[in-house]
């Protein structure tokens, strides 16, 4: 009887244990249902802003939202001042469980959201089934499911002032803006906007602590669309910890009426999550990274807004003066900053001339995360998190930025191969292979000597290490860029690395003729017409050159000595050099410029000028396109009028050295215009 007592209350016990947590169950469900909507599917239209404990407010037709995270149960000042006076939808989200928010001061009245933390979680997205949960990325994606076509990025405690009749003005629209007169430089250039507003010598988190204030920069103007513009704290700047070690306090900004202003393309300045407004082209880039701290994120995340512009016709970024007081809660850490330290000046060089193929701006977007983590500076779930985030973005219904579609030029089929003659930095090969690489598909780099790091560039450009007397015998790299070339290559075109072309010029030469600049005509046999070179007699004197050229003139076979009797008038006239430092050459003459260089090689080793110009001659006697001499020589090269007549009105301009600053600026310059012409 005792034993079976014994099992009845267990059995009793079980089932009020059960009941227990079905009931427990039932209530958590029931709860949910206060602040989620049961219906919500994968559909955009489906997705309804829902309240946590009063009815829902009608946000649908309003496209300025805020985006904040808040641990309070009321409301940030900023949200209060900003929906008394301005048209915003104020999204607010819980960062802590469990809260119980106050809605009394709405009175009813707002388009005012709370999402608590638990609702989060069960939102239609992706990013919601990840284990680490970021509430302000979900946010940005409701704030975008809802109608947001602009979005404020505002941190609790940063309040707006007002200034005249509003609160944080915003620009919508093209146009001149004041914009400072900055030259690239190698390593990127990463300004300070603090100067500028009466800063002195502040600069903001995310600034290199090798660079100078530069307090001094000259203004000037550009037209341009500015997708992010964000504003700065008048009382409390964002500063690092390094500089508030130092200093001690906040200085404020003193030039308060100073103009608006916004960054050229190509330069980077680092802006933060406290108050930045983000126009619908730039939606895109809201996306906050996991793996690293929150003071290191929003600066990450900055510069790799920046990194893309280029592909947004005129987008920039903008600095407006101080339209925001108040701080941050949380501490500047220099522990949790050190990545900023230690590598905004590598992440700006990164970024800046990063080198991909690609046909979307999601697989450019894909790709930047993609580089930063494979350079680790960011995380492989940093990865998983971009991904996630483009296809919710698609879900929801956002449209990325169309990418321009390239131009039919002519440079299509054109296999493009550059040598090097006296090696290369990385810095200057992505700086040549970023703009060549949207014009040209298939690419051969000839380079004199090893680079230290190739992993950037892209696998489909082949490189060579070559050795070619500092490009004295670069024929060598002229045969074997026609044997690199791929299926659908129509000809090659093959130039030295200190050279501008001008492709738009060029367009109207034919591609299935050889081009090559005028040739000097010497008549064999007569060695007083040859001394009027200055490489004949080099390189050992005793007119090396001139002896070689006459021994591979004699050597040669009857069949392509018949060539220059009939097409060229030999010996009367024969032409003895030119420059080789760029030629085009079909492939209907491909095969026999490579049979005559290799028969040169194998007679005796002689200057490109010479070699490149007889099989020329050999292969294409007559009919070719000949390109107007744009060598410049001696003080030539320092007169910048006569330099910049050359690139604009020569089929190219050599030499250019991409090896000074002077040269990379020029030819960057140049090779943007025709970016814009022709792409």
């Amino acid at each position: 009887l005792t034993l079976s007592m014994a099992y009845r209350l267990r059995f009793k016990t079980l089932q009020i244990f059960v009941v227990t947590i079905a009931a427990m169950v039932l209530v958590l469900l029931l709860i949910s249902r206060s602040y989620y909507d049961p219906y919500l599917s994968a559909d955009p239209s489906a997705l309804r802003p829902y309240l946590y404990d009063i009815s829902p407010r009608n946000c649908s037709a309003v496209s300025k939202w805020i985006v904040t995270a808040s641990a309070a149960i009321t409301p940030p000042e900023a949200i209060r001042v900003l929906n008394s006076t301005e048209d915003w939808c104020v999204l607010v989200l819980g960062t802590v469980a469990g809260l119980n928010y106050d809605f009394s001061w709405t009175n009813g009245t707002t388009k005012h959201i709370y999402l608590p933390r638990e609702a989060l979680a069960l939102l239609p997205y992706k990013l919601a089934t990840l284990t680490s949960l970021d509430v302000k990325n979900i946010g940005y994606l409701y704030a975008i499911a809802n109608g947001a076509r602009v979005v404020l990025d505002l941190e609790d405690g940063i309040v707006p002032i007002p200034i005249g009749r509003t609160y944080l003005p915003m620009q919508n629209e093209k146009r001149e803006y004041p914009c400072p007169n900055l030259e690239e430089k190698e390593g990127g250039v990463i300004w300070n906007p603090y100067p500028h507003f009466g800063g002195g010598d502040m600069w903001p988190r995310g600034f290199p602590q090798s660079s100078s204030a530069q307090p001094n920069t000259p203004m000037g103007s550009t037209s341009c669309y500015p997708i992010i513009q964000q504003y700065f704290s008048r009382s409390h700047p964002d500063l690092d910890a390094s500089y508030l070690m130092n200093n001690k306090k906040y200085q404020g900004f003193k030039h308060l009426a100073a103009s608006a202003l916004v960054i050229p393309r190509g330069v980077f300045a680092p802006y933060n999550s406290h108050s930045t407004i983000h126009l619908y082209e730039a939606l895109w880039s809201l996306l906050l990274p996991k793996t690293v701290h929150k003071r290191v994120a929003d600066i990450w995340r900055s510069y790799i807004a920046q990194s893309l512009f280029y592909l947004i016709p005129d987008a920039c970024l903008m600095f407006t003066p101080p339209a925001v007081t108040g701080r941050i809660t949380e501490l500047p850490s220099y522990g949790d900053e050190l990545p900023l330290y230690t590598n905004s000046s590598h992440v700006a060089n990164l970024l800046k001339y990063y080198l991909m193929s690609f046909d979307t701006f999601e697989e450019a977007l894909l790709g930047i995360y993609e580089l930063m983590y494979q350079s680790q500076i960011l995380g492989k779930d940093d990865v998983a998190l971009v991904k996630y985030w483009i296809s919710d973005l698609k879900l929801v219904g956002y449209e990325f930025p169309k990418l321009p579609k390239k131009a039919n030029l002519w440079t299509k089929n054109v296999h493009l191969c550059v040598m090097f003659n006296w090696g290369s930095t990385e810095y200057r090969t992505r700086m040549l292979l970023s703009y060549y690489m949207r014009f040209f598909d298939s690419i051969t780099l000839f380079l004199e000597g090893e680079l230290v790091n190739r992993t950037y560039i892209p696998s489909h450009i082949q490189v060579f290490y070559v050795k070619t007397s500092t490009g004295f015998f670069q024929q060598r790299c002229i045969e074997m860029c026609i044997n690199q070339a791929g299926l659908n290559t129509v000809s090659h075109l093959y130039i030295a690395d200190d050279m501008f072309i001008n492709i738009a010029k060029m367009s109207r030469l034919s591609l299935s003729k050889i081009w090559f600049i005028p040739l000097s005509v010497h008549r064999f046999g007569d060695d007083s017409s040859f001394y009027d070179w200055y490489w004949w007699d080099k390189p050992v004197g005793g007119y090396t050159e001139y002896k070689r050229f006459v021994a591979i003139i004699n050597s040669l076979p009857q069949e392509w000595k018949q060539v220059l009797i009939d097409k060229v008038g030999f010996p009367n006239h024969i032409h003895g050099h030119a420059v080789a430092d760029i030629v085009h050459i079909p492939n209907a003459f491909a095969i026999q410029v490579t049979k005559v260089l290799n028969y040169v090689d194998s007679v005796t080793d002689i200057f490109c000028e010479i070699a490149v110009p007889l099989a020329v001659d050999i292969a294409q006697p007559i009919g070719r396109e000949e390109m107007e001499e744009g060598n410049l020589w001696e003080s030539q090269r320092t007169d910048s009028g006569m330099v910049q007549s050359f690139i604009e009105s020569r089929y190219y301009m050599h030499p250019l050295k991409t090896s000074t600053k002077y040269g990379a600026d020029l030819w960057c310059k140049n090779m943007n215009s025709q970016l814009k012409l022709l792409v």
